[in-house]
């Protein structure tokens, strides 16, 4: 069907704005519209975009390994993507220098969509009139003259001519099945603070058929915020669609999903095309579970496209979550996921509206993928490569801004998780998230989506006593709670109450603290005291915590994960129990821990047993302290033999002189500042191996692990921050039983630890 200029618009890739300058004269926005409709009138022509077909990218190339949030001093490219399906004239490209960023030097180029550099096309030099392509540090701006014809780029005023661009013939190098697809790229390095956001722009300069037009890029921005792992203490939240895309009998589900700018088609032979996607509990083209079969070159008419992707099952549920599930066959029930066969053009692929979410709260948005073609390239020519080609590259956005990309996804055949913190503002209870194509499709990027999880990260509550608090009426008894938050915003709390250990009241004992930064966690220590009557006897006592004081109102916004304490009151026997602990502190002294109490009343008491533990759960013996038995009280001191190479935990056990007659301390932290990188590993290993390690600053971790015969046989590289991590290296279990070496490296210091595996 033939369009009409009213129809033009590709509103996903680009929109029309006002042009700057043509030959001196300014052309307002509505003139330029005026111009446009009386064309329309006059001139009964194809789409715009079925002319030319445009999209605006970047890549971050500083995190294009793993993905990640774009972080001050991280290189990105620019990507600017032209497709011509016809011939054009005067083509160039100017883009102004966004601010918060600076052009890396000589990094102007013309690129194919999967990346590779076009032969006679840049990198360009920075100069002006010495090649195609010009960078001004005055503006600062960049232009790049376009095709055959083309004139030497000029700096100054040469920057916005509006003559002097190149003519490109569709279907000329570089091909893209009877069009030319290129890229215009360039670099930039990112200066902006932390919470800033950039906003990137170009501009496209074509004449077809007479005439002239300018396609201006809008980008709604990029957040630049410090890269956060993402955190294994969670609980979900409200999505209004879908996460895992349900499940169904047949391959093919009814339901289409929320895909904008793409047609939903059901998954066969040569379907979903570019800008297409499914949703399909079964990738092949006929419904088989073989994955066995050919690959192109060799016609398999099983596989999409007569032999180009993989045969793969969803990934919800799967017992290994790298290989996901098994394919189904027609007739049996299976997990479906989304199919995408990417636009040529970058944009949206999945949106969603999150609700019911908590104000000043950090919430993981991650999502599973993985790419299904490793066979889908094709060259400058057009011809088949049988490589990758085009690698998926998405990015995710909070109401339309750039918060994370994934990095490029190779063709490893395993399902990968890919996601990001997003922390609510003060009173944000929804947000917008949007999954967008971030690499110029064709020629690859075709991949699957499952597994969309919205999660928040709870922290951990510790009660000392841990289960049982004992007392005699009229004594004082003392509660604490060490709060322990992946994050510093859970600083509101509140002592509740409960009669049945289900149903929970206030005390009023509500404030808030300031954590501090103690091992990678932020902690702080909650202490109560109150004294108890007979009547207390068998009630329950917790700690609740929330972001903000509301919050704590709220029964889905506050963290109530503590384990209660149960509260026995005793009339007889109270000797032990009226023993006090005015003080217990520490401090770290070359490397050893310093403990000092003071007591009162302590003539019941037998000794004080010391324990510590690395995780504030578990406690060990640590050393004894026999008591003075001084009913006026005492004050103690005891130095632990044992080097502190990070953080420990304390408490005192106070044995009575009656047997079974205990009593314990408040949990006390100490962290030693000076301590340097290490790490310990569970040694033997199975199915996973789990390292937990200390780092003395930020930095990038690399995990190498060696078989017997020097083989890296697996290998991780992580950003982890200051103090302790846990790390997982998994599908390990596939590995041979016998010796392993796993190589840690930070900051050029290298630590190697021998490891066995087990059957």
């Amino acid at each position: 069907m033939k369009k009409f200029y009213s129809g033009i618009f590709n509103i996903k890739a680009f929109r029309f704005s006002t042009l700057p300058t043509l030959n001196g004269l300014k052309i307002s926005t509505l003139a330029f519209f005026i111009l446009l409709h009386i064309l329309t009138l006059i001139l009964p022509v194809e789409s715009y975009s079925q002319k030319l077909e445009f999209s605006y990218s970047y890549f971050n190339l500083t995190r294009n390994n793993g993905g990640g949030t774009l972080e001050q001093g991280d290189t990105i490219e620019i990507h600017a993507l032209i497709k011509i399906n016809t011939s054009t004239s005067n083509t160039f490209y100017v883009d102004t220098i966004p601010v918060g960023t600076k052009f890396v030097n000589n990094s102007l180029k013309l690129i194919t969509n999967e990346g590779l550099l076009y032969p006679g096309s840049g990198p360009y030099t920075d100069a002006s009139n010495d090649d195609l392509g010009v960078y001004d540090a005055t503006v600062p701006g960049i232009r790049v003259n376009l095709g055959t014809g083309a004139a030497k780029a000029l700096s100054g005023a040469g920057l916005g001519n509006a003559t002097g661009g190149g003519s490109i013939l569709a279907g000329s190098i570089p091909k893209f099945y009877g069009s030319t697809l290129f890229v215009v790229a360039y670099k930039l390095l990112i200066t902006a603070n932390n919470g800033d956001t950039i906003h990137p722009t170009g501009n496209f300069h074509i004449d077809t058929a007479g005439v002239y037009k300018t396609v201006r890029f809008n980008y709604a921005g990029i957040k630049v915020i410090k890269n956060q792992a993402l955190c294994n203490n969670f609980s979900g939240a409200t999505f209004t669609a879908e996460s895992s895309f349900g499940s169904g009998n047949i391959q093919n589900r009814a339901l289409g999903a929320n895909a904008p700018g793409y047609v939903k088609v059901n998954l066969g032979l040569n379907s979903p095309q570019d800008n297409y996607y499914s949703v399909a509990n079964n990738t092949s083209a006929d419904g088989t579970t073989n994955n066995a079969g050919p690959y192109k070159p060799t016609t398999n008419n099983s596989r999409v496209f007569g032999g180009f992707w993989d045969i793969i099952g969803d990934h919800t549920g799967a017992a290994n979550q790298s290989t996901g599930n098994l394919p189904v066959a027609a007739g049996q029930p299976g997990g479906y996921m989304l199919v995408v066969n990417a636009a040529f053009t970058t944009g949206e692929v999945y949106r969603d509206t999150i609700k019911n979410v908590c104000p000043n709260t950090y919430y993981e948005f991650s999502a599973w993928v993985r790419n299904i073609c490793g066979v889908c390239g094709i060259d400058r020519n057009s011809a088949a490569t049988y490589t990758p080609g085009v690698l998926p590259n998405l990015s995710y956005t909070i109401n339309d801004v750039d918060y994370y990309t994934t990095g490029n996804m190779t063709h490893d055949t395993i399902w990968e998780k890919r996601g990001f913190i997003y922390k609510t503002g003060p009173t944000e209870t929804q947000f917008r998230i949007t999954i967008k194509n971030n690499a110029a499709g064709g020629g690859g990027n075709d991949w699957v989506l499952d597994d969309i999880k919205l999660a928040t990260c709870y922290p951990n509550l510790i009660n000392s006593p841990k289960d049982t608090a004992t007392s005699c009426a009229g004594v004082p008894l003392s509660l604490s709670d060490t709060v322990k938050s992946y994050f510093n915003n859970y600083t509101n709390y509140c002592w509740e109450k409960s009669i049945d250990g289900v149903n929970w009241m206030s005390t009023g004992v509500c404030s808030s603290k300031v954590p501090m930064l103690v091992n990678g966690e932020w902690v702080y220590y909650v202490d109560t005291t109150f004294t108890p009557v007979v009547a207390d006897s068998g009630t329950y006592y917790r700690l609740k915590v929330a972001t903000t004081s509301a919050n704590l109102n709220s029964p889905t916004c506050s963290v109530g994960n503590s384990q209660k304490i149960y509260v026995k009151v005793y009339n007889v026997n109270c000797t032990l129990l009226k023993t006090q602990l005015l003080d217990f502190t520490g401090n770290i002294l070359n490397n050893h821990a310093n403990l000092r109490w003071t007591s009162l009343n302590e003539s019941s008491v037998k000794e004080y047993q010391l324990e510590k533990s690395v995780d504030g759960i578990n406690f060990s013996w640590a050393g004894v302290v026999a008591s003075r038995n001084d009913i006026n009280g005492a004050d103690y001191l005891f130095n632990d033999p044992d080097p502190i190479s990070a953080i420990v935990y304390y408490r005192l056990r106070l044995v009575g002189l009656s047997n079974g007659n205990n009593k314990y301390s408040k949990i006390i932290v100490l962290y030693n500042n000076n301590a340097s990188f290490n790490l310990s590993v569970v040694n033997p290993f199975y199915s996973s191996l789990k390292i937990k390690i200390f780092l003395p600053n930020d930095g990038n971790v690399v995990f190498n692990l060696y078989d017997a015969y020097g083989k890296i046989v697996s290998k991780k590289n992580i950003r982890l921050g200051k103090g302790t991590s846990a790390v997982i290296l998994d599908n390990v279990e596939k590995f041979s039983p016998g010796i392993y070496i796993l190589r840690t490296e930070f900051n050029n210091k290298i630590i190697e630890n021998k490891l066995f595996k087990v059957i």
